[in-house]
């Protein structure tokens, strides 16, 4: 008996628990994706544009104006001091997602008055050429940035055991443009256990001619790319762009290449760039000089 009330209340509150549907006014209500747009109007001079954003029903707003620079406002104030075209995009959020709208910028002229103090140094106003500077300690990786402990340093041999890494070189124009040119050959790095890294760069750690290298890692070889400067970093724009060594990225040591990579200066005169970059569990530190 007691068996049987227990079964019939069982059966009669699954009845009850399946008669249960959801109507409409359960249903959550969010907002369309945004359809992002924006505006390009002139700014102060021929290097300025003023960005305003016109999307609608959108709280959060994301620019890439296309020369390794972000900003987060709804109006953007942009300089760009080299003459070229410049993808700018913005990406609109709203609670249903997000949105992109991307347009040309289009500037005519250099800025007549851009090349002044580390573009300057870094370029001489025309065309400067880098390479790793030839002497023990050029490459330098450690725990912090004052690097009061050295986990590795190359030695003076390197220079010349490492002679394919040595004579890369590193080209900055006042005009915007970063040239690297590996000279028909590459270093292959080693991952702590000693292989090769990424994993298919090449058949072995070493200098290996630039013609080993994959279809997937191409972009690390030679190419011409963009770059930004500040008082304080140094981004190299364009897929594959490194300075000193191509596994080397923003917070990270990685296994493809990245669309930009930026670097602290720590030291720019006209004789000597000193640049850090912080990848997660320590610093690389790379000592370049005007070939």
């Amino acid at each position: 008996m007691k068996k049987f009330k227990i079964y019939t209340l069982f059966a009669a509150t699954i009845a009850f628990l399946g008669g249960c549907k959801p109507t409409i006014d359960d249903k959550i209500d969010l907002p369309a994706v945004p359809t992002a747009s924006f505006t390009v109007q002139a700014g102060s001079n021929a290097n300025r544009v003023k960005l305003v954003n016109t999307t609608p029903d959108a709280f959060l707003f994301k620019w890439d104006l296309g020369n390794g620079t972000t900003k987060d406002s709804n109006v953007v104030d942009a300089y760009f001091p080299f003459k070229g075209t410049y993808k700018v995009t913005l990406t609109a959020f709203n609670k249903g997602g997000f949105g992109t709208a991307t347009k040309d910028v289009v500037i005519a002229q250099d800025d007549p008055t851009a090349c002044a103090g580390n573009l300057q140094l870094l370029t001489g106003c025309s065309s400067k050429t880098w390479k790793l500077a030839p002497q023990a300690g050029a490459l330098l990786v450690g725990p912090d940035a004052n690097f009061s402990t050295v986990w590795w340093q190359n030695g003076a041999s390197d220079v010349a055991g490492r002679a394919c890494q040595f004579d890369d070189e590193y080209t900055f124009t006042s005009s915007g443009v970063f040239n690297y040119d590996n000279k028909g050959d590459f270093w292959a790095d080693a991952d702590n256990n000693g292989n090769v890294t990424p994993a298919g760069m090449a058949p072995s750690v070493g200098c290996q001619p630039a013609s080993v290298i994959p279809t997937q890692f191409k972009a690390w070889s030679t190419n011409s790319h963009r770059f930004s400067l500040t008082s304080t970093d140094l981004t190299v724009v364009g897929t594959g762009a490194f300075i000193g060594l191509y596994k080397v990225a923003t917070g990270a040591e990685v296994t493809t290449p990245q669309a930009s990579v930026t670097y602290k200066i720590k030291e720019l005169t006209a004789s000597k760039l000193v640049v850090l970059i912080n990848f997660g569990p320590g610093f690389w530190q790379f000592t370049l000089v005007p070939k």
